[in-house]
């Protein structure tokens, strides 16, 4: 990437959204953690950058009442390469984070497919057992209606026999 990252493309970078793909909220969080991170830094870098400055100056103004005359000073590379080991840094934290976040991901995905799998089992069991319950409840109606039928047809045969009395 060659875009310089700051806090505006962090805030502004928007992700496609993928049908495996991560939590947006939970995305959203952590680059609001970069952001704040990001923030606090670089007031950190400008309160130690006000501070050199004023050091710069006093040793100047040292230097200048004492006469003392500074050798040419080499060019400076130390503040390119902190940010450069900041920035792989940066790198391998994201690298990881993205590995413990798929990780998680891969368990999540474990535990809920064991999870619908006892679950499935339940309730297959229960549906055995209700279907019985129905099969019995079927047999005791059907009984049920024989024996109302054939109390029926004997108290219609005693009113046909009371009748013709």
């Amino acid at each position: 990437m060659d875009q310089q990252i700051t806090i505006e493309v962090i805030e502004s970078k928007e992700f496609r959204i993928a049908a495996k793909g991560y939590d947006q909220h939970e995305v959203d969080e952590f680059l609001d953690s970069i952001c704040d991170e990001l923030e606090r830094m670089e007031g950190v870098v400008a309160e130690l950058q006000g501070q050199l400055e004023m050091a710069k100056a006093e040793t100047r103004k040292a230097e200048a009442s004492s006469g003392y005359v500074r050798p040419a000073a080499p060019a400076e590379t130390a503040p390119e390469g902190t940010f450069r080991e900041i920035l792989e840094m940066a790198q391998r934290v994201k690298e990881q984070t993205i590995a413990d976040a798929e990780a998680k991901a891969a368990q999540i995905v474990a535990d809920a497919q064991t999870e619908i799998t006892a679950r499935l089992g339940s309730l297959e069991e229960e549906r055995d057992a209700l279907t019985k319950q129905v099969e019995g409840l079927k047999a005791s109606a059907k009984e049920y209606k024989a024996k109302f039928a054939e109390l029926l047809r004997t108290h219609q045969e005693a009113l046909e026999q009371a009748a013709e009395l």
